[in-house]
């Protein structure tokens, strides 16, 4: 059984390396899908969407009209900081897959905290930056639970 829950944000962000446009400031109107998978309760509940809702939202308002910065572009941190504008440090470049790589992390972390944690074993993100392209990422819940974070590779584009 999948349960599954949308979140939308407005954010910008920059990948200084890029050659196609997207080194430069920019912003999109993210939306996020996010997916829960495993066996329903004797109810027929999974996780209530409330739960998944409160589970997101201080990670959501976080990242809602801010500028997502990577922890190495030390240029445009130090530009939204002299602006005073909202900023979010990511641990690496803020590409959708890494979008999603960070929000499966943050979930699984969060996981354990519920009760209905051993029901779950997967998590599915899809982060849209635009109307055309998403980046998505599936993992099974047990990455978390033995205390090793999908975040220590890298994603690439």
């Amino acid at each position: 059984m999948k349960v599954a829950k949308r979140f939308r944000w407005e954010a910008a962000h920059r990948l200084p390396w890029h050659t196609g446009g997207c080194q430069n400031l920019h912003g999109h109107s993210y939306q996020m899908w996010v997916e829960l998978e495993g066996e329903p309760d004797e109810r027929g509940m999974l996780v209530d969407f409330h739960d998944i809702k409160a589970l997101l939202q201080p990670l959501v308002e976080a990242w809602d009209h801010a500028v997502l910065v990577a922890e190495n572009d030390h240029e445009l941190r130090q530009v939204v900081q002299q602006l005073g504008s909202r900023f979010f440090v990511l641990p690496y470049d803020t590409t959708s897959e890494n979008l999603c790589r960070y929000a499966a992390d943050y979930i699984g972390r969060k996981l354990a905290e519920m009760p209905e944690r051993h029901r779950i074993t997967r998590i599915r993100i899809r982060v849209q930056e635009t109307e055309t392209c998403y980046g998505e990422l599936e993992v099974p819940v047990s990455l978390y639970l033995n205390g090793t974070p999908h975040s220590t590779a890298h994603a690439s584009r």
